[in-house]
């Protein structure tokens, strides 16, 4: 019996000595709890400044302990609920606090998770760090944080927070990468509180099983010899146990009411207390008091773990950004109206021109400013240059880095000269590898000296595998070298301004009464996903083709698909924004037919027309359904084929992307093509899911990276490569930029597939982020028509194309 009263003290002990001393987590001292006076919003604010002045910044880079620090504290935490779950199985009381952890500890095992995952190895490195005191080698931001959370007791209050910020930055402004730190950083902070107090807790619960382990072995004893209690109480002392509150209070707890052979040891007690001008009584009320202290600062502290998720830290940062300020007097006044994605990386720039340069970041910005004021705004040729977009992310950055000292690394300075040269670096680097790897094949069959016949079919064999093998090399290695740049976009989200109204068309052929109801349905479903009051919905039709120019049937076509264009405007009464605008068939000589003039081509032509108020396009077409006057002053359209989704908001996000200043086309009227910005915006394009699910073999090829090019056009080569993309049919365009690239440009029945060459001509742009979804064919017999389809007008523009060049 005594051998296992003996290893209960030592278990006990061992525990001790670990929550007194847990190894890593040492690095930092010995701190107790987050808990200095607590600051209302007023006091906050003074000691904002009052921090302000008096943080030192260190020189250089410095260590970064924060990783390593959150390891500890994830090991403490863990260890401490062990402890705490040992006790309740062992049927042992524990404190308030205790419970709140172990009730909580989930949470805090996915906060310590997401704290790993955004904080990259070194990324404290990157931060400013201050010298001297107890907090050198720290980052500012993370003892700005512990600060935050020492005098609000583990309480993150969002006002208080943000006054406090405010007020430092009076004195001294945080970098944005400081800024952006600040909720990872409070996050630390918090589970470093936690990792205190949950220490102080497990402490406390190894000093209450020590109490336990003496007061078990004495009432064992009292029962089975009485004369051996006073060797018991003997041993005790001599093991000399700590004189904690937690300990002083569980031995007077269990000891009370035994009578008078169990009132040594507490007589013994209070002997060891007199002698630091102590009491029981004391001691039982301070761990009463430090019980309560924990509990508010542990529900405090998981409590605003819990809020750090709910934050808006974007306003946050915005609010509160020096460089924000200074960008919003943008000349122009584009940069306020801008999305959060957009200006976001404008910010990002000015902070790594700051990084290259000796400048801080506000400096830089006000030196964008200053260039956007000095410019003379815009021209038909040129972007708009009072913008100051213009000299962070396009054409005028060089003139910023200049007037900013920014150095330049080599690779920056390898991929400007490839961005000035892109077809002869990308091209040259096709050639290059292609040389090097037929080379090398074509050298070991002359080694083992073919024959001449042999030696060109070697030659032409390794040409062609070697070209596709450097095509997929620069590939890759592009999309390696350089990062994606998203299109910048206006903030749209409340609303299309009355200035970029849009027509969402959809040019298709009116075939059967099913067809048409499917129609309606679509175009009511791209309604409601996308509901605007400057956006409006059109079916832009032609009959199919016929030998007569009328066909029985088209009448009850044309008044079915009336009477559903007029059930969508009554059943949406407010928004009377659905469209029928319905051809007839014109003699086509060459097909030798009754068609729809030029199909597709020549009904967006006719349209762009229409909103333009030709009044000769106005007699192009028989049936006008709705209220035309409302399509006058149409700046954009969104063209879509019948199979395709245009997915919640996805209208607002094209317009605010084409509507942007930098990305406005300008043309060169010599060349007769735009020369910078985009006449029109092509989104990613991907199979559908239900569209995949039709058959089986939608089911195998629907997905299939790289088969189907027509849905697939969205690698980011082209885009970011070469500042264009290709155009494929459903994307947005600016009426006025393609009337004046494309009006009179191509001749009649020469040129079927024409999206590509619309592109070219009015410069195409890749939008990488905005997602339309079509059906994959669900029989092999429609891929192949569709297939056969391309191949022909394919040939066509090679044909045409050739015609073009002199000589041919």
């Amino acid at each position: 019996m005594r051998a296992n009263f003996e290893a209960v003290v030592r278990r006990a002990h061992g525990f001790l000595a670990f929550f007194r001393n847990p190894g890593p987590a040492r690095s930092f001292r010995d701190e107790p709890p987050l808990r200095s006076e607590l600051f209302n919003a007023d006091q906050m604010e003074q000691h904002g400044k009052q921090l302000a002045s008096a943080h030192r910044i260190a020189p250089g880079r410095g260590p970064s302990p924060l990783l390593p620090r959150l390891a500890a504290n994830e090991a403490v935490l863990i260890d401490a609920c062990k402890l705490l779950t040992a006790a309740v199985r062992a049927d042992r009381r524990i404190s308030p606090a205790g419970e709140w952890l172990l009730d909580n500890f989930y949470m805090i095992e996915e906060q310590v998770r997401m704290a790993k995952r955004h904080l990259p190895k070194d990324y404290s490195r990157e931060l400013p760090c201050l010298a001297g005191g107890p907090a050198a080698g720290l980052p500012r931001v993370y003892h700005i944080a512990l600060d935050a959370i020492a005098h609000g007791d583990g309480r993150v209050d969002p006002g208080s927070l943000n006054r406090f910020v405010a007020a430092y930055q009076t004195v001294t402004p945080l970098k944005l990468g400081e800024l952006w730190a600040i909720p990872i950083m409070l996050r630390l902070a918090l589970i470093e509180n936690l990792r205190r107090v949950a220490s102080d807790v497990a402490a406390g619960r190894v000093d209450r099983d020590l109490a336990d382990g003496w007061v078990d072995g004495m009432l064992e004893t009292a029962r089975s010899d009485p004369k051996g209690l006073i060797l018991v109480i003997a041993d005790m002392a001599r093991s000399n146990p700590p004189m904690t509150t937690a300990f002083v209070s569980e031995l007077s707890r269990r000891l009370q009411g035994h009578g008078a052979a169990l009132a040594l040891p507490l007589t013994w007690i209070e002997q060891r207390l007199s002698e630091s001008h102590a009491t029981i009584e004391q001691l039982v009320q301070t761990g009463v008091q430090e019980q309560a202290a924990n509990q508010v600062s542990i529900s405090n502290s998981i409590g605003s773990l819990r809020l750090l998720g709910a934050t808006d830290w974007r306003s946050f940062v915005e609010a509160r950004s020096v460089v924000e300020q200074v960008l919003r007097e943008d000349p122009d006044g584009t940069y306020g109206k801008m999305d959060f994605a957009t200006r976001d990386e404008y910010r990002h720039v000015v902070e790594r021109l700051a990084k290259a340069g000796s400048l801080p970041e506000v400096e830089v910005a006000r030196s964008a400013i200053a260039l956007a004021r000095e410019s003379g705004g815009s021209s038909d040729a040129a972007p708009d240059k009072s913008h100051v977009g213009y000299y962070l992310i396009d054409g005028g950055r060089p003139l910023l880095e200049r007037a900013v000292h920014a150095r330049q690394s080599s690779q920056r300075s390898l991929l400007r000269f490839a961005s000035r040269f892109p077809t002869f670096a990308y091209l040259g680097s096709i050639f290059a590898l292609t040389g090097l790897f037929s080379g090398v094949m074509i050298s070991k069959a002359l080694a083992n000296a073919v024959s001449a016949p042999l030696l060109g079919g070697v030659a032409a064999i390794s040409l062609l595998v070697s070209s596709q093998l450097a095509v997929g090399l620069v590939n890759w290695l592009l999309t390696l070298l350089v990062l994606p740049r998203p299109l910048p976009r206006m903030d749209f989200s409340l609303g299309i301004p009355p200035e970029s109204r849009t027509l969402v068309v959809v040019p298709t052929m009116l075939t059967s009464a099913k067809g048409i109801d499917r129609l309606a349905e679509a175009l009511e479903v791209r309604f409601l996903a996308n509901q605007d009051a400057n956006i409006r919905f059109a079916l832009v039709t032609d009959f199919l083709d016929a030998s007569e120019e009328t066909q029985p049937g088209d009448a009850e076509l044309l008044r079915l698909a009336q009477q559903q264009i007029g059930a969508l405007n009554a059943k949406y009464g407010a928004a009377k924004c659905f469209y029928l605008i319905h051809r007839p068939r014109t003699w086509n000589p060459r097909e030798r037919m009754w068609m729809g003039y030029e199909r597709k081509r020549g009904k967006l032509a006719d349209l762009n027309s229409l909103l333009r108020g030709d009044e000769d396009a106005t007699h192009r077409f028989t049936t006008i359904t709705g209220d035309i006057a409302a399509l006058t002053g149409t700046k954009y359209v969104i063209t879509l084929d019948t199979d395709t989704d245009l997915p919640r908001d996805a209208a607002r996000q094209l317009v605010g992307t084409l509507a942007h200043p930098l990305n406005r086309a300008h043309f060169d009227k010599a060349r007769g093509r735009a020369t910078c910005g985009y006449g029109i915006l092509q989104p990613r394009v991907a199979a559908s899911l239900t569209g995949s699910n039709r058959s089986r073999y939608a089911r195998i090829f629907g997905g299939e990276t790289g088969i189907d090019p027509y849905t697939r056009a969205v690698s980011d080569v082209y885009q970011d490569g070469f500042d264009e993309g290709s155009f494929i049919g459903k994307g947005i365009y600016d009426v006025d930029a393609l009337e004046l690239a494309l009006k009179g440009r191509f001749p009649e029945n020469r040129v079927l597939s024409h999206d590509l060459l619309e592109g070219s001509y009015a410069r195409s742009g890749l939008v990488t982020d905005v997602q339309l979804y079509e059906s994959y064919p669900s029989a092999y017999s429609g891929d192949v028509s569709r297939r056969h389809r391309w191949i022909r007008g394919d040939w066509q523009i090679a044909g045409w194309l050739l015609r073009r060049v002199p000589g041919a």
